[in-house]
């Protein structure tokens, strides 16, 4: 072995408590952006579907506010018999 993996070797061994913190931190901040991205696509997708079903419940609504008035109907039909 050189000189120079001998001494990269006794350094890493000498920082192996940093480097080791170094990479679960980087582990950690990966799984928390890929989580916060997947929550921003659920939340969006819900929230999209959630105007679409609004929107059209709002047009088929509309229609129940309506009252008839069947009396003239009626009067009608009984005038038949």
């Amino acid at each position: 072995m050189s000189q120079q993996k001998v001494d990269q070797k006794k350094l890493d061994k000498k920082n192996r408590k940093s480097i080791l913190r170094k990479k679960k931190i980087e582990e950690f901040l990966s799984i928390a952006v890929v989580s916060i991205v997947g929550v921003a696509i659920v939340a969006w997708v819900g929230y999209s579907i959630y105007t679409k079903v609004q929107t059209a419940a709002e047009q088929n609504v509309s229609y129940e506010y309506f009252d008839i008035n069947s009396s003239a109907i009626q009067d009608y039909l009984s005038s038949l018999n």
